[in-house]
């Protein structure tokens, strides 16, 4: 598809999300979101697909291993809290090198479908809503695309609240070029800061968020969609 027939169809997405979601609750909107197919349709029955980032072989393979590696160097297997773990295809991959192991979503469909699908992987499957409700405790902390669909407002109060954690494993799109302007704000919804009229991304450290870390380690970076997908394992002062 040409590059302007697509840009047309995302601006379309946004103006018609920031339409719709005005005034909803972050569980109405990413019901929505799943209900409408907007990342994608499932192939199985579970009615629930968190987008081609959470299926691609090119894309989540380089993850896997990369998380994978850096988990199994601990001296003991961490206990993990799983913000938006969605339909947990990539979950499912890292549950085996994590101790405890908790999962998080807003959409309480998707932790009820979670649980049955994956009874046997010893999860604690919960419906949170990270901008709103308390946090559970762990280790690390997984942000797996997640703070792109929300506005500036809510990411800062999900930073606010990552104290507790001794890691944050934070994956954002960026794009490929590093002269951009980071963390432009938007709308909530199913689009990304990648796609605005100019392409933004997440880069926690810089204002307005100017997260304080330890360190930062990128674990992996994979191209796709014009920009390119990063992990970045951030250990946090708080513990």
């Amino acid at each position: 598809m040409p590059a302007w027939l697509l840009k047309f169809r995302r601006d379309g997405v946004i103006r018609r999300e920031s339409s719709l979601y005005e005034g909803k609750s972050l569980g109405e909107i990413f019901t929505h979101v799943y209900e409408t197919g907007a990342w994608g349709v499932a192939e199985d029955q579970s009615g629930f697909y968190s987008g081609s980032s959470s299926h691609d072989p090119k894309i989540v393979e380089p993850y896997v291993e990369a998380v994978t590696a850096y988990l199994t160097a601990m001296p003991e297997r961490p206990s993990v809290v799983d913000m938006g773990c969605g339909d947990f295809n990539v979950g499912k991959r890292l549950r085996a090198v994590c101790g405890r192991y908790i999962g998080c979503d807003v959409v309480d469909a998707a932790i009820q479908s979670n649980r049955t699908r994956f009874a046997d992987l010893d999860v604690d499957f919960r419906c949170v809503d990270i901008t709103t409700d308390l946090l559970p405790p762990g280790d690390i902390v997984f942000l797996r695309q997640v703070l792109d669909h929300l506005d500036n407002a809510r990411i800062a109060t999900v930073l606010s609240k990552l104290g507790p954690y001794k890691v944050l494993i934070l994956t954002e799109y960026l794009p490929q070029s590093a002269n951009f302007t980071p963390n432009l704000d938007k709308t909530i919804g199913s689009h990304l800061r990648l796609f605005g009229a100019q392409p933004s991304g997440l880069v926690l450290t810089a204002p307005p968020f100017n997260l304080k870390v330890l360190s930062a380690r990128i674990l992996c970076e994979v191209p796709d969609s014009g920009g390119v997908i990063r992990t970045i394992a951030y250990r946090l002062p708080g513990r």
